[in-house]
């Protein structure tokens, strides 16, 4: 039962924001060789909402 919490822990601690990171960085190759397109934005999006924002959860300074 605990191994099942870590792995869930490594999951959304490491691999979540690694994957955003790589998203964003595929959609700026795209965006780079072709320009923007609905792929690229696609990708842009999806990274946003997998990365981690601060003012979305709160914690932002104003």
């Amino acid at each position: 039962m605990f191994w099942k919490y870590v792995g869930r822990w490594v999951l959304m601690a490491i691999a979540v924001p690694v994957g955003a990171v790589a998203l964003r960085k595929i959609s700026e190759r795209i965006e780079r060789k072709k320009g923007p397109t609905r792929v690229s934005r696609l990708l842009q999006r999806a990274a946003s909402t997998l990365s981690t924002n601060k003012s979305r959860r709160g914690l932002s300074r104003a």
